[in-house]
C-alpha cells in the first residue's frame, strides 16, 4: 500500500531501513508483504538498499527544498531496487510528496 502522504512516506522509509538492517522495532506500518519482500532482496544488497534510503531520508528531513539531490538518490535506488515492489511504491510517494 502506498502512502498517503509525506509523513507516512518518510515513516514508512524508516521502517523499510529498520527491516532491512535487522534492527527492532520496525514498527507496524509496513505490511506483511511488504517485509517480505525486502527480506528477499539479496542479503549483501539489503545493506546498500538501506544505505540508500538513509541517504534519502536525510534530504527528505532535513533538506527538503534540496530537490536535486532528493531526485538524485531518488533515480539511483529506483535503478537499483525499483523492481522490488515496497521500494517502488515508497520512491513514487517521494515523487509525489516532495519533488512536485
Amino acid at each position: 500500500m502506498s502512502p498517503k502522504n509525506a509523513d507516512e512516506t518518510i515513516s514508512k522509509i524508516d521502517s523499510m531501513i529498520r527491516v532491512l538492517s535487522k534492527a527492532s522495532p520496525h514498527g507496524n506500518i509496513l505490511e506483511e508483504g511488504d517485509i517480505k519482500a525486502l527480506n528477499q532482496v539479496f542479503p549483501e544488497d539489503q545493506l546498500k538498499l538501506a544505505d540508500r534510503l538513509e541517504d534519502l531520508i536525510v534530504f527528505l528531513k532535513d533538506e527538503p527544498d534540496n530537490k536535486r539531490k532528493i531526485l538524485e538518490v531518488h533515480d539511483l535506488a529506483m535503478d537499483e531496487f525499483g523492481h522490488v515492489r515496497p521500494v517502488h511504491d515508497v520512491l513514487d510517494s517521494v515523487k509525489t510528496y516532495f519533488l512536485k
